[in-house]
């Protein structure tokens, strides 16, 4: 036979379904945040460990000259390297169509990988996706995956490539491959593809290798393997007569967008914490407020020989079966929005996810906050009503005695004027001091965290202005090798709408570290000493001028991987092979370009023997416009063309805007997904209050329409109160928001090892007061007109 108690637990729980389902939608929400924040936090860390390790990313790479087969097995063959290969990679314009309609417009960069075997790759893998042909054969290709976020490509397509000598090149998309080391399509706006080598010959480039990938022990440190490429560079290619352009050793396990990558996971890991102290606060608002209901109940269990051991085992049941209830609902459901939340994180990212099982640990903790939460929620409301007596359980209010009495009390009596409906919603507010304290803590950190995320929105914008201000140009175009300047400057002053011109000289550099080894791949710009294309902004030192043949100015990133530089230092940098010594007199902002070395145009061309020759076409236009800038962009590439001159891509200081943006961009999306989430938590808990101060306040709803009041009047009191509360959450979270806010952007910089400009965000402020009134009315809604249909005889037998 079924005991009375639990079938006082079974009532309560079906007969007050929309209690029920008001806990165990507080609870789900926490358990639901937890299991796409944590869970797809450690999902994707996981996955894209597994995915990057899985590439084998190369410990050393080289940019060369032509080589073959002979050079890379006698690298291979050194006791220090495991794995050697070569491909050739040329960088040049391309139409998504069989024939574009004009030689300038319509061109897209691409980067073609010939390889000379695609199933027997070790270093730097690639996974098929997709395919029709498999290895791709002559003049067919197949892209990386990433290419399809920003252009529509499919199986079978015929795209066009130009070659070197200008001639036309059809090639036929066959399929789509992934590769966690290609950089992301909508991050360059340059596709990645790859062929075999055999077609080349189409593209009129000589079958012969120009990248060498290398892989070392595991375990080497970055210094070490830095020491292995030098010798190799200096004692196996120099002496076959293989000229290094460049050469790149990655800190060991760091995937280029791990900065990037390290932010989201911090972004993720705050918004864990955060929603697993806000799904606390929730639970403890609602489960307090459902056992002050209670307290009559208890006084007659009490007064009819229950104990309060025996009344405190019976609502902790009911509390763990609202755990289990919400466990039922919050851990599917949080499955399901994991996956989606994972499989487009993963998409952004470029990595594959095999496994989107989640951690134990997520669901360890998916379960205690399912169960164990609402329990300690309960634990106080509980035992202090299963120890009261009898005839104070019996008199209970929920509404403390001294209400009125206390300094805010009368601090709120002294306002006059008031419509009656609006002071006995500033009265209802305050009633119940303890529930709107809980409350106020949900829904003012909710409104910190919100604005806060929008100031860090605004600081990463404002980061991405001082970038891109940093470059004061609005077309260039660049060029696959060095071509006389002096021309190419009168090509681009006869071209309508350009006011200025520049060409600068560029080379990839190494630069000697203390311990012996080397940080290669720095990128070294050759800039005219009166350059009017630069706006740098310089954080000790100064630029560059007249008569510095050997001085340098170097930017943070060089700094940050060498942090014992600084102004007055000389450093030795090796150019295409030679070794030379140089002054710093200049530390710069970081551009989000990676390391960057500054040399007066003259003095680079001097070191590199160029002769004159530049490799990039700078131009101001009349009109600062984005359609202005791709015109002149257009134009210059056709003029260009014309003459003779090959150029291997374009840019404006619109697309290079977007550029930096997509890549802080991702930052920006997650701050979204992070405001939305702590949004629906806060309209959940505002809600949850507002429909127990209306089942509490019944019988004086019934009262009130006894005496004639209307159903507006009633509905408009719940909306003024929930109102009240949503105001006083956004001052104090406006205040709150502002030091989180620095915290957070200094976190973030951190993480990506950058400085990121701050900017507090008003127009966030006041975005998320109207917005925090919208939510208020909404969330009383459904409370205000279930108590603006309160019938006079169901008020006066409500219990």
């Amino acid at each position: 036979m079924i005991s009375p108690r639990w079938k006082k637990i079974a009532r309560d729980l079906w007969g007050h379904k929309f209690r029920t389902f008001l806990v165990v939608i507080s609870v789900a929400v926490g358990i639901f945040a937890i299991g796409v924040v944590m869970g797809g936090r450690g999902v994707l860390l996981r996955e894209f460990d597994a995915d990057f390790a899985a590439s084998n990313p190369p410990s050393a790479k080289f940019s060369t000259t032509g080589f073959d087969n002979s050079i890379v097995r006698q690298i291979a063959a050194r006791s220090d390297v495991l794995t050697a290969e070569g491909r050739r990679t040329v960088g040049l314009r391309f139409s998504p169509d069989s024939i574009p309609a004009s030689t300038a417009v319509g061109w897209s960069s691409i980067t073609l990988n010939a390889l000379s075997s695609f199933d027997s790759i070790k270093i730097d893998k690639i996974v098929e996706e997709q395919s029709s042909s498999w290895p791709p054969g002559v003049g067919q290709v197949v892209l990386e995956k990433s290419a399809l976020q920003v252009q529509q490509f499919s199986i079978g397509q015929i795209i066009t490539v130009e070659a070197r000598d200008g001639s036309r090149v059809p090639l036929r998309v066959v399929g789509f491959v992934h590769n966690i080391n290609a950089v992301p399509t909508q991050f360059t706006d340059t596709v990645t593809g790859y062929m075999s080598m055999s077609s080349l010959r189409l593209l009129g480039e000589p079958e012969v290798y120009n990248r060498l990938a290398l892989s070392f022990e595991p375990g080497l440190s970055q210094a070490a393997a830095s020491k292995i490429a030098v010798d190799i560079r200096d004692n196996v290619l120099a002496p076959a007569g293989v000229k290094v352009l460049s050469t790149t050793v990655p800190k060991p396990g760091s995937h280029f967008l791990g900065d990037i990558f390290k932010a989201v996971s911090l972004l993720l890991l705050a918004l864990g914490v955060l929603s697993l102290a806000l799904s606390g606060f929730l639970v403890v608002t609602t489960v307090s407020a459902v056992m002050s209901q209670q307290v009559r109940q208890v006084g007659i269990m009490k007064a009819v020989g229950g104990t309060a051991r025996q009344i405190t085992g019976m609502y902790m049941t009911m509390v763990a079966a609202y755990g289990v209830l919400a466990l039922l609902v919050g851990v599917p459901i949080g499955l399901i929005s994991g996956k989606w939340f994972i499989a487009f994180a993963a998409d952004i990212m470029n990595f594959r996810v095999t496994d989107f099982t989640f951690p134990t640990y997520v669901v360890v903790l998916e379960i205690v906050v399912g169960l164990l939460v609402p329990i300690v929620a309960a634990i106080v409301p509980v035992r202090a009503g299963a120890r009261t007596s009898v005839v104070k359980a019996l008199n209970a209010t929920g509404i403390s005695p001294n209400f009125g009495h206390g300094i805010f009390d009368r601090l709120l009596g002294l306002i006059r004027g008031l419509p009656r409906p609006v002071a006995l919603s500033l009265r209802n507010t305050f009633l119940r001091k303890g529930r709107l304290l809980l409350t106020l803590t949900t829904l003012v950190l909710a409104s910190a965290v919100v604005m806060s995320v929008l100031s860090v929105r605004a600081s990463i914008l404002k980061t991405v202005d001082e970038v891109a201000s940093f470059w004061s140009y609005d077309s260039l175009v660049v060029f696959s090798s060095a071509e006389p300047g002096s021309a190419l400057e009168r090509e681009a002053k006869k071209i309508g709408g350009v006011t200025a011109v520049e060409t600068w000289l560029e080379s990839s550099v190494s630069l000697k570290r203390q311990d012996g080894s080397e940080d290669e791949g720095i990128y070294g710009a050759g800039i005219p000493v009166n350059s009017t294309f630069v706006n740098p902004a310089l954080l000790s030192g100064r630029w560059l001028r007249a008569g510095d043949d050997h001085a340098v100015v170097v930017n943070a990133d060089v700094i940050k991987d060498q942090p014992n530089l600084k102004v007055g230092d000389t450093i030795t940098l090796t150019m295409r092979g030679a070794k030379s010594d140089w002054k710093i007199v200049g530390i710069a902002a970081g551009q989000l370009r990676g390391e960057t070395i500054f040399f007066s145009r003259s003095a680079l061309d001097s070191a590199l023997g160029a002769g004159g020759g530049v490799t990039r076409l700078l131009v101001k236009t009349e009109l600062h416009t984005e359609q202005a800038q791709q015109q002149v962009a257009v134009a210059l590439e056709t003029r260009l063309e014309k003459a003779g001159f090959a150029a291997s891509g374009s840019e404006t200081q619109s697309t290079m805007r977007a550029t930096i943006a997509n890549q802080l961009g991702i930052l920006v999306t997650f701050l979204v997904i992070m405001a939305s989430l702590l949004a629906i938590v806060g309209v959940i808990g505002l809600t949850g209050t507002m429909t127990i101060n209306v089942l509490e306040s019944t019988r004086e709803i019934g009262v009130m329409r006894a005496i004639g009041a209307a159903h507006g009047s009633i509905f408009g009191i719940f909306i003024t109160e929930g109102v009240v509360i949503g105001i006083m959450s956004w001052g104090l979270g406006a205040i709150l928001s502002w030091p989180l806010s620095i915290g957070l952007v200094s976190a973030l910089g951190g993480a990506m090892g950058m400085h990121l400009a701050y900017q507090f965000s008003w127009f966030g402020v006041g975005l998320w007061l109207v917005s925090v009134v919208a939510i208020a009315v909404v969330a009383s809604l459904l409370p205000a007109w279930n108590a603006s249909r309160v019938s006079v005889r169901d008020a006066i037998s409500y219990e």
